[in-house]
């Protein structure tokens, strides 16, 4: 992982969860952040994820997160990028 990779969570209320998430995103990253999600989306039905803490953010890190979190997406749970990456983060 990413030595300065770190995901800040909030609980919203309302089965709502804010994510922001900082540092380097690379494919370790990826990993804890799909973990988090797991744990996070049995209680929550949206997750907004800010990306606007980031610096840098890896191909091959994107390539694991994003199948992943498109297919929990297309599930009962609401997943939004939001934040100056979000753009990244979309599935081509």
């Amino acid at each position: 992982m990413a030595k300065n990779f770190r995901v800040c969570t909030k609980d919203k209320g309302k089965k709502n969860l804010a994510l922001r998430l900082y540092g380097d995103f690379d494919a370790s990253s990826a990993c804890e952040l799909i973990n988090i999600l797991n744990t996070g989306l049995k209680k929550n039905r949206k997750v907004a994820i800010d990306t606007n803490g980031l610096r840098t953010i890896s191909p091959f890190g994107l390539d694991l997160f994003i199948p992943r979190m498109t297919s929990l997406n297309s599930g009962q749970v609401d997943i939004e990028m939001t934040g100056r990456f979000s753009h990244a983060f979309q599935e081509e």
